[in-house]
């Protein structure tokens, strides 16, 4: 090879790419002693295009191919040799070669020359080819080789790659690694060589340090930046985490590592493309629960979903209990590729917490009718209440088996903003704590992770089961690690209502200013939060209050709201302060925000029923199913805030006169009146959405914009149908303060609904929702710079018509893909090389120019940003609406209405009657009926009389045969004072009641096996608490009570309770089979007791049996048997057990009667022996004598009611 031919192959290995000028060359001898051979130590396969070599041979230096120089592992000699010795090379015949091919093959050193280096030359055989030179080293060259053997043993030496610049990017690495400082780019850097020798060229140190300050670029570039100490693939540098399928992790799978590190609770899904994936052992338990597939998937087991199947998955799995998280995507492809990390994936966070209690994403939308949205049929659930308890609880000693406690309740219902607080005493059995669970329903608890009694903690946890009133769904529990003090939870509440006075001037100030919104949203009216998003708890278990919070009600003043604090119990406070931190994490604290939200659970203005009154009595739903259909609750409302109204109107009666007689007026007017007034009153209720659920989700800022309108459209409806007037239009004083009420928001729905574009709110358009541009002039300035990015393409527009020569040309859209240009195929050479093809058919290429790709990227942002604003401006929006209280009180007015049309629509369909109410604890039924029986059957409902009254006895013992109607009496007796206590119509001809106080009821038979307690533990334990709270207005009703022992056990027991409730002067229905008692206290307490019976007829059949016929009336006197073998008879038991039965029964009657026959022959004889035997010489008192002679009395009664 030539001179010529060698200086061109070195530029076109090392020289191409440093681009270092040629070194002026001044003979060929000095060339080869300035370029040393190259060794490849990776053993790669040479081009396509290389040349094949003929066999080895001798080859002279100046056309040797492995002679171009390289900085990385030789120097140029310091001193030019006048001579050179040959270099043999060996190399591949065929490109298709095995890698064994290409191993570095033996190598033997060449006679050493003068010039001082240690590599000059290399001969380079095959194992079998003969050594050229056999030469011995110097000292020099012989310690310089031990020092590159060694390196390149101990791995020092960098595997040469088929890129020099990742070459350079790892040595930069290494050097950093091993400690050794790297210079700074463009000085460059050296990759693990060998030594450096003493004297150095200056042309090659240039070369050197050109090369090394391209690497050093390239380090900045390519190094990892894993601050995390985790490591990566590659000797030298930081291996990365292997998983357990022997994969590293993906990124993406590193960003949920992540998440599910903070939230191990937590059931998450992540966002990924037009997905919701799920993870792990995440994705396992939503293929269980969703029926889904999951499967492994590198490092993870997965599962996904589409995105717009998210809500209705989500909906199931809190369900179930389930806590879900999900992590979207919070950037955008347009903001990605702007900001610094467009070669990392798409940033992500948990941004959404949803449990069965806290869901509140449900639109308020489909409400206009819960007929049609909701219908009732056998088997529908009750409405859930979805409310979050939290419970705390304060021991107060005692002994072990009345060891009582005070317990506080905070019950917030987050769709509706409602918050009901109470504390109370409660005995070991916790009656008082089940009953406010049966009340409030929580769909979620919060309970202290240690710290309650053992005593509470089964009440909880029978409760949460599922077990309690016939529920089927499980109640999800969220334990608390730390409970604050009370004087923490004070501080907290304290700032957290005080801050919103300082919260509104700043954002009051800011709307001044008409400063802009900031699009990263952490202003300083952001509570500060962690990576996830969530504020961050601290040692006291309350997180800190930031001055972005909301205060305790609209226009309250810090030291009002102080006040308000202090009038809470303590443990109350502990309770408040745990559920306020627990919203947070979800972003609902504001439920907290207005003072009328709150209310007492118990007040002097309503009847508390318990939770056995609530469950025999089917007030909320029945003991069937479990189900709304066939309760107390089973009344059709228009609305579904009237719906939610109606359940607490129906488990707390009112315990006012005046407010009862109210409500009765009002629905007595509805029933009769049809005037103009009145029908325009009743078309407020159609398409009426849920008003204060859906202005409760504006509180919170989640509602969407065709959302808004459809509310503020019903609120101006609602303000402008009537107008206002103080001269009162009904006769019903309730319906007057309704109508007087509602003119009161015209003003201000009127001003919200003129502020926004309704044609663009339908369309959820938050760019152009607003009617006056300036009221948000950030969204306008946003709009501009489209405007001016659209400008711009319509030039650039003219200037490629002109190019293209096409006078007539536009952009078009393609696939979502805007401004392509669209050339035909056969113009596609004058298309200059610039342009990037997009897409293309069989007649036309689609094309972007350079300067549309900046336009559009451009005009992209701008758009996000629009987005952002636009956001921003909406939520400010709902924030100032939700900051007019008075839209919420009106929308529960107009729920008022909802119940008592609906109240009226059922008095007047099943002819109920108008109670009347007295002062006297009274109670007179005519012709009453059991409301829910006689809408279920065909058959028409036989109606009872009873009284109760001073003349005519407070308690009443009902007995009679099984299956004739006697429990279905006495909960038609208490459901009648139920719904005249909450100002309903009743189902009877007439009621005449005095107000009681409470309806306590003991029916039926059940053990709680999960508390630890038999049937006959949970009746007398029931009948206990009765007895523990009633007075004389309270209505109690006792059903079979001591059937569950032994016969003179349980005779005992309802003798002496019967006596006892009798005594305290209430109105009591007793239940009993056991007549000998009935007859009994009768006797001793006639003024008071009384026997009544449900009547029947008894025919006797010719082979002796008797036909029984329940006439299902309530008729006065004692029942003479229970009949039970025909109760057996009718449940179908077979012909030969009740042959055995009736025989049995026979032979006990014939006992008894003989038993009687002999007790009453030794009590006559006794009666005769008093008379004539004398006590020591005298005879028997009077008193001894009368003794006997009742007692023989009591038998003889005994026998004759027997017909013995």
């Amino acid at each position: 090879m030539t001179p010529k031919a060698a200086e061109g192959a070195a530029q076109a290995s090392l020289h191409s790419f440093f681009k270092r000028k040629t070194p002026p060359l001044s003979s060929p001898t000095k060339q080869a002693n300035h370029e040393d051979p190259v060794i490849d130590l990776t053993g790669s396969p040479p081009s396509k295009k290389s040349k094949t070599l003929p066999s080895p041979r001798p080859v002279s230096q100046k056309g040797s191919l492995n002679q171009a120089s390289s900085s990385y592992f030789a120097k140029p000699a310091r001193t030019p040799s006048s001579s050179s010795t040959p270099v043999p090379i060996i190399t591949s015949t065929s490109t298709s070669a095995t890698l064994d091919t290409y191993r570095l093959p033996k190598t033997h050193l060449q006679p050493s020359t003068q010039s001082g280096s240690a590599f000059d030359a290399y001969s380079v055989t095959s194992e079998a080819g003969p050594s050229v030179s056999s030469q011995s080293r110097t000292e020099e060259q012989q310690r310089k080789h031990e020092a590159w053997q060694n390196r390149l043993i101990n791995g020092n030496l960098i595997r040469r790659r088929r890129s020099l610049r990742l070459d350079e990017a790892a040595a930069a690495e290494l050097r950093r690694q091993n400690g050794i400082e790297t210079p700074e780019a463009g000085s460059g850097t050296d990759t693990p060589t060998l030594e450096e020798p003493e004297e150095v060229d200056p042309a090659e140190e240039d070369r050197r340090k050109a090369a090394e300050g391209v690497g050093s670029k390239l380090a900045a570039k390519y190094a990892s930046k894993a601050a995390d100490g985790k490591t990566t693939k590659g000797k030298g540098k930081k291996k990365e985490e292997v998983g357990p399928s022997g994969q590293t992790y993906t990124p993406l799978e590193k960003q949920f590592m992540e998440v599910k590190a903070k939230n191990q609770d937590v059931l998450l899904l992540m966002e990924v493309g037009y997905k919701y994936k799920f993870h792990g052992e995440d994705a396992k338990i939503a293929g269980r629960e969703l029926g889904i597939v999951s499967f492994p998937s590198r490092n993870f087991y997965t599962a996904s979903i589409p995105t717009h199947r998210l809500h209705i998955h989500v909906k199931k799995l809190i369900s179930l209990g389930y806590k879900v998280g999900v992590i979207s995507q919070t950037e955008t492809a347009a903001l990605k590729k702007a900001g610094e990390n467009r070669n990392a994936p798409f940033t992500r966070e948990l941004t959404h917490l949803f449990t069965a209690a806290t869901y509140v994403e449900d639109p308020s939308l489909p409400s206009s009718s819960t007929a049609l949205d909701d219908p009732t049929v056998p088997g529908t659930s009750p409405p859930p209440t979805n409310a979050l308890v939290a419970i705390v609880e304060q021991g107060m000693g005692g002994m072990a088996y009345d060891e009582r406690t005070r317990i506080a309740i905070v019950s917030v219902v987050p769709g509706t903003g409602e918050v009901v607080w109470d504390e109370f005493d409660d005995s070991q059995v916790r009656s008082e704590l089940e009953t406010r669970l049966t009340h409030l329903q929580p769909a979620e608890l919060l309970l202290p992770k240690s710290g309650l009694s053992r005593a509470t903690e089964m009440v909880l946890t029978h409760f949460a089961g599922g077990s309690s009133g016939g529920s089927n769904n499980a109640v999800r529990t969220e334990r608390i690690t730390k409970i604050p003090l009370y004087d923490e939870a004070f501080d907290y509440l304290t700032e957290f209502y005080s801050s919103k006075a300082r919260a509104k001037n700043r954002a009051r100030s800011k709307r001044k200013a008409n400063e802009q919104i900031d699009l990263t949203m952490s202003d300083d009216d952001e509570e500060v939060t962690d990576t996830n998003g969530y504020a961050e708890p601290s040692q006291n278990g309350l997180d800190p209050v930031d001055n972005g919070q909301m205060g305790l009600a609209t226009g309250l003043d810090s030291t009002e709201a102080v006040l308000a604090l202090v009038d809470f119990p303590k443990q109350v406070v502990v309770a408040l302060a745990v559920a306020v931190q627990y919203m947070k994490t979800f972003g609902l604290q504001d439920a907290f925000k207005h003072q009328s939200s709150f209310a007492k659970f118990i007040n002097r203005a309503h009847m508390l029923l318990s939770s056995n009154t609530l469950v025999n009595s089917e007030i909320y739903r029945n003991q069937d199913d479990g189900g709304i259909y066939g309760s107390l609750l089973w009344r059709d409302c228009k609305t579904r805030m009237g719906r939610r109204l109606l359940r607490e109107w129906i488990g707390r009666p009112l315990l006012d006169i005046s407010a009862l007689r109210a409500r009765t007026d009002a629905i007595e007017e509805i029933m009769d009146s049809n005037t103009y007034y009145m029908e325009k009153l009743r078309s407020l209720l159609v398409n009426m959405p849920d008003l204060v659920k859906g202005l409760t989700r504006v509180q919170y800022g989640k509602a969407q914009p065709t959302e808004l309108a459809t509310i503020l459209v019903a609120l101006v409806r609602i303000g402008s149908e009537f107008k206002p007037s103080t001269d009162p239009i009904f006769r019903s004083t309730l319906l007057n303060s309704i109508l007087h009420t509602l003119p009161t928001i015209q003003s201000a729905a009127k001003g919200f609904l003129d502020a926004i574009n309704l044609k663009a709110a339908r369309e959820n358009d938050e760019g152009n929702l607003w009617a006056n541009p300036d009221k948000y002039p950030e969204i306008q300035d946003a709009k501009d710079c489209i405007s001016i990015c659209e400008s711009e393409l319509d030039q650039h527009l003219k200037e490629i018509r002109k190019l293209v020569k096409r006078p007539t040309m536009s952009f078009v859209t393609v696939a979502g893909i805007e401004y392509l240009v669209e050339v035909p195929v056969r113009d596609a050479k004058s298309v200059p090389a610039k342009w990037v093809k997009i897409s293309a058919t069989k007649s036309v290429n689609r094309y972007h120019t350079p300067e549309v790709l900046r336009i559009n990227k451009e005009r992209e942002q701008h758009k996000e940003t629009l987005n952002a604003v636009s956001k921003a401006a909406f939520k400010s929006f709902q924030s100032d609406i939700s900051d007019h209280h008075e839209l919420v009180v009106v929308s529960k007015q107009i729920a008022v209405i909802d119940c008592l049309m609906s109240l009226a629509q059922v008095a007047a369909a099943s002819g109920y009657c108008k109670p009347k109410f007295v002062k006297e604890p009274e109670l007179k039924i005519r012709a009453g009926r059991h409301p829910m029986v006689e809408m279920l059957r065909d058959e028409a409902y036989v109606p009872f009389d009873i009284d109760f009254s001073e003349t005519d006895g407070t308690s009443k013992v009902i007995t009679g045969p099984n299956m004739a109607g006697k429990s279905s009496c006495v909960r038609a007796v208490a459901l009648i004072v139920c719904m005249a206590q909450i100002g309903s119509f009743v189902p009877a001809s007439s009621v005449t009641l005095g107000v009681h106080d409470a309806v306590q009821t003991r029916m039926g038979a059940s053990d709680e096996i999960g508390r630890g307690k038999s049937t006959f533990m949970v009746e007398l334990s029931e009948t206990s608490d009765i007895l523990r709270t009633i007075t004389p207005r309270t209505l109690v009703i006792l059903d079979e009570l001591g059937r569950g022992t032994s016969t003179y056990d349980g005779v005992a027991i309802a003798y002496a309770t019967l006596s006892h409730v009798a005594g305290t002067g209430c109105n009591t229905l007793f239940v009993t089979h056991y007549p000998m008692v009935a007859e009994q206290l009768a006797r001793e307490k006639p003024n008071q007791i009384s026997n009544w019976h449900m009547a029947f007829d008894e025919i006797k059949m010719p082979d002796g049996s008797a036909e029984i016929t329940f006439l299902y009336r309530l008729t006065k006197g004692l029942a003479e048997a229970s009949f039970g073998i025909w109760c057996a008879r009718l449940a179908g038991l077979p012909r030969t057990i009740l042959d055995n039965a009736q025989t049995r029964s026979d032979y006990l009657k014939h006992e008894t009667k003989q038993r009687l026959l002999s007790s009453l022959s030794r009590r006559t004889k006794k009666v005769f022996d008093d008379l004539e035997v004398k006590v020591d010489g005298q005879p028997r008192t009077p008193v001894e004598i009368l003794k006997n002679v009742r007692i023989l009395d009591r038998a003889l009664d005994l026998m004759d009611n027997n017909h013995i």
